[in-house]
């Protein structure tokens, strides 16, 4: 996973931004401030080699540098994928193979849950009553926890959901019915 992180040397008024991949240090850019010569030397001071250390360098380098983890907002799209992935690996203790004609069945589970729920956050909540439903439907739906299936199989598994009784799972704008 990357994370970034904005680096402020206070004295200077000197921003870096920091890319940590998988914990290790990957990038470094100097986005605005002074940067001379001397700076550039003790450099390697101020920035951790990995990501885990930011914390220990907030303590030791605090009052004279400010380190900040960039947030960055997430798409409907992907927090329909982070709850698949979530799903998917707790449900088969496996990762999941994802390829372009997943994301493409995704995209048209989104679009039809926000048709049927009226906001993307409605359909966020139905995306995640159908994953947390997932045991109570057919074993042959059960067996099949595949983005294709579950976008060409929607209504039926819907229908089974319903079937159960009412689902109710609050939202942003009120509750949710399925």
């Amino acid at each position: 996973m990357t994370n970034h992180y904005n680096i402020e040397i206070i004295e200077t008024n000197t921003h870096l931004k920091v890319t940590y991949r998988d914990d290790k240090f990957r990038k470094l850019e100097h986005l605005r401030g002074k940067l001379d010569s001397a700076m550039l030397k003790q450099l390697g001071r101020i920035i951790p080699r990995t990501e885990t250390e930011v914390d220990l360098f907030e303590i030791a380098y605090k009052d004279k540098v400010n380190y900040s983890k960039i947030e960055k907002e997430q798409t409907l799209y992907s927090q329909f994928l982070s709850e698949w992935y979530r799903f998917f690996e707790r449900y088969t203790g496996l990762p999941p193979k994802f390829t372009g004609m997943d994301g493409k069945s995704l995209k048209s589970i989104i679009t039809y849950l926000k048709q049927i729920g009226g906001s993307e956050q409605q359909a966020l909540a139905l995306w995640k009553i159908i994953l947390s439903k997932w045991p109570t439907v057919k074993q042959f739906h059960q067996d099949n926890t595949d983005l294709k299936y579950i976008n060409s199989k929607l209504n039926i598994i819907l229908h089974e959901i319903k079937q159960q009784g009412n689902t109710y799972a609050s939202g942003t704008n009120g509750s949710v019915e399925l």
